[in-house]
């Protein structure tokens, strides 16, 4: 059963948060991969220099723990969902749905980009912290 993470997730895999404890234990019992959007590369580098401008890394550098989360993918521990034109035509269906709700859900672009990379790789389970991507992926019965 394939979960997929977004980027708030991910980051607490590499950067350590309050409740990182409890996503790590949740990957030390997965038996298999994590799923992302491939999007979430770029976002994620961006989280971290974001991270070690606040003193948030733990004196590590933004380069040695990226390449922790490299390492990650080289292992097939987690499995990107390419950017294609599938994943933004599947976003599109998804806002129409969201914004045609009563009462909508304000779904946001990259928010809609994760949640069409998760259904398109079939996820079964979805790990978020972010509020309005939980309550689509509701409405959408996507988890």
């Amino acid at each position: 059963m394939a979960d997929y993470w977004d980027t708030a997730c991910l980051l607490k895999l590499y950067c350590i948060e309050e409740d990182s404890i409890d996503y790590i234990a949740l990957v030390a019992n997965a038996e298999e991969p994590l799923f992302t959007s491939q999007l979430t590369e770029t976002e994620l580098y961006y989280a971290l220099q974001q991270k070690a401008q606040r003193n948030e890394t733990q004196g590590q550098s933004v380069e040695a723990l990226f390449s922790l989360y490299q390492r990650d993918l080289n292992a097939n521990r987690i499995r990107l969902v390419p950017l294609g034109e599938d994943v933004f035509r599947k976003a599109r269906e998804l806002a129409d749905q969201c914004y045609g709700a009563q009462p909508p859900v304000f779904l946001r672009t990259l928010d809609g980009i994760d949640l069409a990379s998760a259904a398109l790789a079939s996820c079964k389970r979805l790990h978020s912290t972010n509020t309005r991507m939980r309550q689509a992926s509701q409405l959408l019965n996507l988890f």
